[in-house]
């Protein structure tokens, strides 16, 4: 009887311990369960991805994008007037500056016009006062030349021979004047029909001076 009463407190303690372990047990399988559907449900959902296939963002370029539509003639003129207008914003400094340029050149034209005509007039009558004065010269060098001629020793009048010589020196001078003058009247001429200077400035004669009055 006694040792009955001494076994019970064991029997107790080894159903208790007994006990506590179908619950730990309990408890770990549930736990292991509840791990493995976690797993499960993370290659469930994985292999889900998979077969949805995500493809990657894909990057536009230029030909990804539509043709611009073609423009209008109405906008093809617009354009055109729009930089028509902005070239004509910008033209007027140029324009402004060139003005005074082309007014300067042609008043100087016109100056150097003007001064043509007259050089060109002066050297007119120039030239046609010296053609008399040659004619008066080689008319009286003719008168000169029968006076001495005529006298019977006209060869012993050195005077005479000497004064025939000089006029004729005289007539030669002149003609070359007359010469230089007529090519100057020609190239003031062309200069004034042209409505620009001569090529180049041909010096009067020495003695080309004012027609008498």
């Amino acid at each position: 009887m006694l040792k009955m009463k001494n076994r019970s407190p064991l029997i107790a303690l080894a159903v208790a311990g007994l006990f506590l372990t179908g619950l730990a047990g309990s408890a770990l399988a549930q736990s292991q369960d509840a791990s493995a559907q976690s797993v499960a449900e993370a290659a469930r959902r994985s292999r889900e991805k998979k077969k949805a296939g995500v493809k990657p963002a894909k990057t536009l370029t230029d030909d990804d994008l539509p043709p611009a539509p073609p423009a209008s003639s109405a906008d093809a003129k617009a354009a055109a007037n729009a930089a028509k207008t902005e070239d004509s914003a910008a033209a007027p400094p140029a324009a402004a500056a060139a003005k005074p340029a082309d007014a300067a050149s042609i008043e100087k034209a016109k100056l150097e016009h003007a001064a043509n005509v007259a050089a060109l007039d002066r050297a007119k009558k120039s030239l046609v006062q010296s053609e008399e004065e040659l004619d008066v010269m080689q008319r009286k060098a003719k008168l000169d030349s029968d006076s001495y001629y005529s006298k019977p020793d006209f060869s012993g009048d050195t005077d005479g021979k000497a004064k025939l010589d000089a006029e004729a020196q005289e007539i030669t001078s002149k003609q070359a004047d007359i010469e230089t003058l007529k090519a100057r009247v020609a190239e003031l001429q062309a200069a004034v029909d042209a409505g620009v200077p001569p090529a180049t400035e041909s010096k009067p004669p020495s003695d080309e001076k004012p027609p008498s009055q």
